[in-house]
């Protein structure tokens, strides 16, 4: 109820409201105060008329009519106008709403619903569901999840085909794996601009991410293990848990880690949508360092919100950074990373998944 009393309240608001309402200033009283308005009463026994809204004069009234009259229809022209202009943008443009739908149902409430109003469009919902391939939060059939992800970069061609660039949105939200959220993103990094939702688990809904930036930035470490003749690491990003790291060595012994952690660790401080920018920037330049120093190859492990995980995606240059592989985690398991996403990186244009394998 709130929400929409804040709506209401800040709600955008045309000139032809404020001409069309001032034209009603003016008519009003020069209909309702044409004449005199008074009352009588008895004083001292004695009846006496008193006026209590003087009678306007005739001058005044033509006026205030001629005024009022002519500001009312040009501001009813304009909102015929306006009226008339958002229905062609709302028949020309349209919003893609994607929701990548796996770690939880989110049937009653879903992305569509949620797409903010100010994004002008008939919404178009595209949405990848892997829930069938997921049980108590265990990927059952990676390559048929994969392959219904991966599938998402030919409908969104053929969807946008014939369409300008200008008449397209792009609203992106989703509970999936990190593997598949980060290739979603790799996979959408040409769109120009997406919003960004993510799960409010709190609340049980979608939300933007419109909180303030808390300035806080990744601590970053293990870069001077690199040594000159190392081709490959891994990286490991910690910002709602922290990456476990005792399993990633146990998966990759002797090999250097790189670690990236935000000093408070919650699964609530990413609903800044610069906040995200900024961390992903960091990601990107850690990785480009990386590359500097001769890494051909990143093992990539991510304990983060969704939105962010998607951001990760979208920032990395699969045209010049290393081959990267992303990494699922199962807790519990012998092997507690499974398998990996081998991104469709250089000169590999189709993913495929890696299942690692017990160390000697």
């Amino acid at each position: 109820m709130m929400e929409k009393i804040v709506d209401w309240a800040t709600r955008e608001r045309h000139i032809e409201r404020y001409l069309i309402g001032g034209g009603l200033a003016c008519i009003t009283p020069a209909i309702n105060w044409g004449s005199a308005i008074s009352v009588t009463t008895k004083i001292m026994g004695y009846d006496v008329d008193l006026s209590l809204i003087p009678s306007l004069p005739e001058l005044l009234q033509c006026i205030l009519i001629v005024v009022g009259s002519i500001l009312f229809v040009i501001g009813a022209l304009i909102a015929v106008i306006r009226y008339r202009h958002n229905r062609a943008d709302n028949d020309r443009k349209i919003v893609f709403v994607i929701e990548l739908r796996g770690l939880r149902d989110t049937t009653n409430t879903p992305l569509v619903d949620a797409t903010p109003k100010n994004l002008i469009g008939r919404r178009e919902s595209i949405l990848v569901d892997i829930r069938e391939r997921i049980k108590d939060g265990v990927v059952t059939d990676p390559e048929k999840a994969l392959e219904r992800v991966f599938g998402l970069s030919a409908d969104l061609e053929r969807r946008h085909n014939g369409m300008a660039a200008s008449d397209i949105s792009t609203v992106y939200g989703g509970l999936s794996p990190v593997p598949f959220t980060f290739l979603t993103g790799l996979l959408l990094d040409d769109e120009s601009h997406i919003t960004v939702l993510d799960w409010d688990r709190s609340n049980q809904k979608w939300r933007q991410l419109d909180e303030i930036d808390d300035d806080e930035s990744f601590v970053v470490s293990g870069e001077d293990s690199i040594g000159r003749d190392t081709i490959e690491i891994a990286m490991a990003i910690s910002v709602s848990y922290g990456v476990d790291i005792a399993s990633v060595s146990k998966l990759f012994p002797n090999m250097p880690v790189v670690k990236l952690q935000l000093s408070k660790l919650s699964t609530d401080t990413h609903w800044s949508e610069d906040k995200q920018r900024r961390l992903a920037s960091e990601f990107l330049s850690v990785a480009i360092r990386a590359e500097s120093a001769g890494i051909k190859k990143i093992n990539l492990f991510i304990a983060a919100p969704n939105s962010l995980v998607f951001r990760f995606g979208r920032v990395y240059d699969k045209r010049n950074l290393p081959r990267i592989f992303v990494y699922q985690y199962q807790k519990g398991r012998d092997i507690e990373h499974p398998w990996a996403v081998d991104m469709p990186v250089h000169d590999d244009r189709v993913p495929q998944i890696k299942y690692s394998q017990s160390p000697s």
